[in-house]
């Protein structure tokens, strides 16, 4: 006989049927799963003397074993137990309470914001009447537990309240009525068609308005400028925003200083600073994360390679920084001919040179850098098909860290005027910035970004306008009540308003709609999608416009839109026949502006796609069940809708099918103003056991031809990987 101890400390013996009850009313009319089984399973862990809080937990943990795709609704079961165990936590009941009862008891405990009550604007028994808390059945065991433990504030909240708190913190102060925005975020939120940010994510319903997801910005070839960037660098880690930080316009190794008197020390030492800048800003274990951005050309090419190098001697190692590496097509076009790439300093070669790198302008750029060589300005040279092979290739391949960023395409393809010098830690947010100036502290020199997502994979054609509207709203609103740690960041904000809207879900909505990466049929059928994406976000930004007049920079924007701008090539891909009535609202532009100077990008979505089970941004699934881990802790989580739509999906690892996906991710970039963070993917056992260098090389020529903006991961398949969810912006920042 067992004896179990109860909350108040007395002993008595085990009562199975209580057990039993709860476990039928999880099972409910799920099919396939058995009480007895899970009961004859949980036993094995009960212990004489047992707190009987602990057997709900036993029965989670055996029907999360349990599951699998054979039994694929034992996951159901433990989310239903998950949600039980939740409710009597917060409620001491099954029924949960009001609207305004809860968010009294969390203002009142110091978890919400008191912003969120007495709101006159507000009518929070309407807003009641709105929640469907049926809603938090349709999550799925790890995604009740990426939401609850991922963006839980504390342990007495509900999903279905988290929502709505959510929804009133966005509009709660809104220019226009706040309760239609309230319930359309709301049901959006809910029913899974939009997702947000980690830290919006966290920091909505609280005081706290960090809300950026990454900052960009330059470091300059000064004293000065490397201590401002020292202090942001600290600042915006410690309010849990990635940073991408573009060193250019740092002088390389050898380089005069103080009229000859002194040589240079190189980026190496500044890039150890920022690492170490990175990591005295950790908070509670959780390291900070930052990308550092260089010219092809520069002198420390070849050592910047090496950093993460296995090869490299452990003391001379920068391992926990990521390098974006900015190219053109002159050194594609060097690796066909199997030219030199010659390295040329910022203080050796004209202003020019540099100038026409960020220009998009390859014929100016090649002028320049063939006139550089003939006056044998560089200070070294390196064969091309080195620069590809034993650098971009391998090292990309053993350490996966080094981003390739197209930095013509980048500027051919802008929605701004002025120079793109450098992107965000995950390769989809571009700004034009100049390098930090302590004389010029109110500059809009540190980019900002806030995201958002749209779920593609359950928002229809029809739907876009409406969703649009609300997520361009939301994070505009929001962008301008945030306040940075820098004066660089806040002006940025004021003078652009700029926001990031994406989509995650596309490897569900392919399956869905029974189409296949790469083919002509899903390319058409995502371009429409697309184009109707870019419309209503341009829709809704000129709208906001008429409403509350232009962004203060919108004098940047190229006021060209993106039909105008991509890249051709994609024409090759699919018939460039417009379903929009991108005439009128090029009418529109011209009169009457933006109130974002940038709209859209596409960022990783793996972090906050889990609570609502998306598959991740553009990317193929790589199994329909996959192990995950997060922070020391295994969970399941499995395809969306994975038992029907088993021989539908994708799968990353199955065949070599980087060139379908780039075109994919080309058809997106045609119609977004930013960049998307973008993998490609290779298992050693299409080739032998081994990576081809040259399947890495084709697949960025084929991202390029199209007019893809960069790649960012490089991912091979190892043998029983557990998929480890790595956050790369500090704290998730751009998981959408």
């Amino acid at each position: 006989m067992i004896q179990v101890r109860k909350s108040s400390g007395v002993l008595e013996p085990l009562d199975i049927s209580k057990g039993t009850a709860s476990l039928e009313w999880a099972i409910g009319d799920l099919k396939g799963v058995s009480a007895s089984e899970i009961e004859i399973q949980s036993k094995l862990h009960f212990y004489d003397g047992i707190e009987t809080s602990y057997i709900t937990d036993i029965y989670i943990k055996t029907c999360d074993d349990m599951a699998d795709l054979r039994n694929i609704n034992y996951d159901a079961v433990a989310r239903n137990l998950k949600i039980q165990k939740l409710y009597k936590r917060v409620f001491s009941s099954t029924t949960p309470t009001t609207l305004l009862a809860f968010l009294t008891e969390r203002v009142e405990d110091g978890h919400y914001s008191k912003n969120l009550l007495n709101n006159p604007r507000i009518d929070y028994n309407i807003l009641n009447n709105e929640i469907n808390h049926d809603n938090d059945f349709t999550f799925t065991s790890s995604g009740l537990d990426a939401l609850i433990n991922g963006y839980g504030i504390c342990d007495m909240e509900t999903p279905q309240f988290i929502f709505m708190a959510i929804a009133i913190d966005i509009f709660r102060d809104y220019h226009l009525n706040p309760m239609p925005y309230i319930i359309k975020t709301y049901h959006s939120l809910s029913t899974f068609k939009i997702t947000l940010p980690s830290p919006e994510m966290r920091a909505l319903r609280t005081d706290s308005t960090d809300y950026a997801s990454c900052i960009t910005f330059r470091m300059g070839d000064s004293i000065d400028s490397w201590k401002q960037a020292s202090n942001a660098l600290i600042d915006h880690t410690v309010a849990s925003a990635g940073v991408g930080i573009d060193i250019s316009d740092v002088a390389s190794l050898g380089d005069k200083v103080k009229n000859g008197l002194i040589t240079h020390s190189g980026k190496i030492p500044v890039l150890k600073s920022i690492d170490t800048d990175i990591a005295k800003a950790s908070q509670n274990g959780r390291r900070g994360s930052a990308t550092g951005y260089v010219n092809f050309f520069d002198p420390e090419i070849e050592t910047i390679f090496a950093l993460k190098s296995p090869r490299m001697p452990v003391e001379d190692r920068i391992n926990d920084l990521s390098y974006g590496i900015k190219i053109n097509q002159l050194v594609y076009d060097r690796a066909i001919e199997n030219g030199v790439i010659s390295l040329f300093s910022i203080r050796e070669a004209p202003t020019e040179l540099f100038d026409a790198f960020h220009s998009g302008d390859n014929e100016r750029f090649k002028k320049i850098y063939e006139q550089c060589e003939r006056d044998e300005l560089y200070s070294s040279q390196i064969n091309a098909q080195h620069f590809w092979e034993d650098m971009v290739a391998v090292e990309s391949a053993e350490t996966s860290s080094y981003y390739i960023l197209n930095i013509d395409e980048v500027n051919s393809n802008s929605h701004i005027t002025r120079p793109i010098h450098n992107y965000n830690i995950c390769m989809e947010y571009g700004t034009s910035t100049k390098p930090l100036d302590s004389n010029y502290p109110d500059r809009p020199d540190i980019g900002v970004c806030v995201l958002g997502n749209v779920n593609q994979g359950n928002v229809s054609i029809n739907e876009l306008p409406e969703i649009m509207d609300l997520l361009v709203r939301a994070q505009s609103h929001i962008m301008t009540r945030q306040t940075h740690p820098t004066s660089q960041a806040n002006e940025y904000v004021n003078m652009y308003h700029d926001i990031g809207l994406g989509l995650s879900n596309h490897a569900y909505w392919l399956a869905n709609n029974n189409l296949r990466y790469g083919t002509p049929k899903a390319l058409e059928a995502h371009n429409k999608w697309m184009e109707h994406f870019s419309f209503n976000a341009h829709k809704a930004s000129i709208q906001l416009a008429r409403e509350l007049g232009p962004a203060k920079g919108y004098e940047y924007h190229d006021k060209i839109l993106p039909i105008d701008r991509y890249n051709k090539h994609c024409d090759e891909l699919v018939q460039p026949i417009l379903h929009c009535d991108w005439k009128s609202l090029y009418t529109d532009l011209k009169i009457i502006g933006m109130y974002n100077v940038g709209l859209m990008m596409v960022p990783p979505a793996e972090t906050s796609a889990g609570p609502s089970n998306q598959t991740t941004g553009l990317e193929p699934i790589r199994n329909l069940m996959t192990i995950k881990d997060k922070s020391g802790v295994n969970y399941k989580q499995f395809a969306p809708d994975a038992l029907r739509l088993a021989d539908k999906y994708d799968y990353v690892f199955d065949r070599d099918m980087n060139e379908d996906f780039i075109k994919n991710v080309c058809i997106t970039q045609k119609w977004i103003d930013k960049g998307i963070s973008s993998n490609t993917f290779y298992n050693p056992e299409w080739l032998n056991g081994k990576i081809s260098s040259k399947a890495i090389i084709k697949d960025l020529f084929t991202l390029k031809y199209y007019g893809g903006k960069g790649r960012y991961y490089q991912n091979t398949k190892l043998p029983d990987e557990v998929d480890i969810l790595t956050q790369q912006c500090s704290g998730g920042g751009c998981d959408v």
